[in-house]
């Protein structure tokens, strides 16, 4: 009988530290798309004369991708390994970044989308799951690094965004985003993305990693019938479209309360570093204190944005401290969910689990920014969009609240 032993946080971060540097960049180019929409939006509207809802069906498509492909993605990760998948899958986003220059038409415009979408399938399962199988004692700290790649790009992207528009067009703007990060990621993903298992001796840890088949947890078929499995999914969805809704649109949505371009600009950027700082904080507190507790309060204190632009419309300051507190809370969001998914159902099928849960994300993504486009095109306002979120992230905070005790699971290798 062979058992597995945890080293110390120490010794799994000097282990572990260039894998979740590369799985950081791979989630950063994950949420390039999307970061820049906001600032795009305007000026395609402007240039091509579509509507606001025509353009955010784009974003719609990444969400029937993930849908559709998303459990096979992960099947994929469990099977063949993350590093080629991810190769693939971000060739393909820069790709379709750089190519959505050439948009003349609604149907490339959502033919890019789609290509992202496809890679968007694969690429939180990729970089999620070699990290939450390399990391058990400091595990919650890993995972925020990690997810903090998302808050670099809603830093980075807008301004870098806005700045190319203002100056070459968004066109060119498309391009450099495209090359930019396509520069960066890929290289560390070909070099570092890797996992490397937690092992009892040294021998054993330079040995071949083990097959996930050995791992402990639910297989495929015994996670997706538990109710854990079920009430992630479901309150991952509705914490994403209603949050997506809000920060998909940020520049815009600022600007309807009357706040100016390149203020609502500047604005939507601290959402980033607030992000960085709480999945930060959020995941060294994940390595001490219940984990579903954590993120219950986080869900509920997201509704402190709508809340407070409802109050005080038009104000800087106020925009500025409430796009603080929801990129505080949001980053407490996205590793705790990971971190309930590996605890609740277990390392075996992790893949196939994450990227399933991981639909929910994208179908907020997708029918989030759409209703809220919707209501402003009817409405000329994202007002009543601030109202319908609130309810929604409280629903979601009861159900992260609801889950029980961790189960216990065996080592599969002490099972045969």
């Amino acid at each position: 009988m062979t058992s597995t032993t945890h080293g110390s946080s120490g010794d799994e971060w000097r282990r572990g530290w260039p894998l979740v540097m590369a799985a950081m960049a791979g989630m950063s180019l994950a949420s390039l798309p999307t970061a820049s929409f906001g600032v795009m939006m305007g000026p395609i509207e402007r240039e091509l004369g579509w509507s606001r809802a025509e353009i955010s069906v784009g974003p719609m498509l990444i969400s029937l991708l993930v849908i559709v492909a998303g459990t096979a993605m992960g099947f994929a990760v469990d099977r063949i390994g993350p590093r080629i998948i991810a190769l693939f899958a971000s060739a393909l986003t820069c790709g379709a970044i750089a190519l959505m220059a050439l948009t003349a038409t609604p149907w490339m415009w959502w033919g890019l989308w789609a290509m992202i979408g496809l890679a968007s399938a694969a690429m939180p399962a990729v970089c999620v799951s070699p990290v939450t199988r390399s990391f058990d004692a400091g595990r919650g700290l890993a995972l925020a690094v990690v997810l903090s790649g998302s808050g670099i790009s809603s830093f980075l992207v807008p301004n870098i965004a806005n700045y190319l528009v203002e100056h070459y067009g968004w066109r060119i703007a498309y391009q450099g985003l495209g090359a930019l990060w396509a520069v960066i990621v890929i290289p560390l993903i070909f070099l570092f993305l890797r996992e490397r298992r937690r092992t009892a001796t040294p021998q054993a840890q330079s040995s071949q990693a083990q097959p996930a088949t050995q791992l402990p947890g639910y297989t495929a078929s015994e996670g997706f019938r538990t109710l854990a499995f079920w009430k992630l999914l479901t309150a991952n969805l509705l914490t994403t479209a209603a949050s997506v809704a809000l920060v998909l649109n940020l520049v815009p949505v600022l600007i309807s309360t009357g706040i100016t371009t390149a203020a609502a600009a500047a604005t939507a950027g601290l959402v980033g570093i607030a992000t960085i700082a709480g999945r930060v904080f959020s995941g060294w507190l994940m390595d001490r204190m219940s984990v579903a507790r954590i993120v219950c309060c986080a869900v509920i204190g997201l509704c402190l944005l709508p809340a407070m632009l409802i109050a005080l419309p038009g104000s800087v300051p106020v925009a500025m401290a409430g796009v603080v507190l929801f990129g505080l809370f949001g980053g407490t969001t996205t590793p705790g969910l990971a971190y309930l998914a590996g605890k609740n159902l277990g390392q075996r099928s992790f893949g196939t689990f994450y990227a399933s849960i991981n639909a929910g994300s994208a179908i907020g993504v997708g029918i989030g920014p759409l209703l809220a486009n919707l209501v402003y095109d009817r409405t000329q306002s994202y007002q009543p969009v601030f109202w319908a979120v609130m309810p929604v992230l409280v629903v979601a905070a009861l159900i992260y609240g609801s889950l029980g005790r961790y189960p216990e699971f065996a080592d599969a290798r002490q099972e045969s």
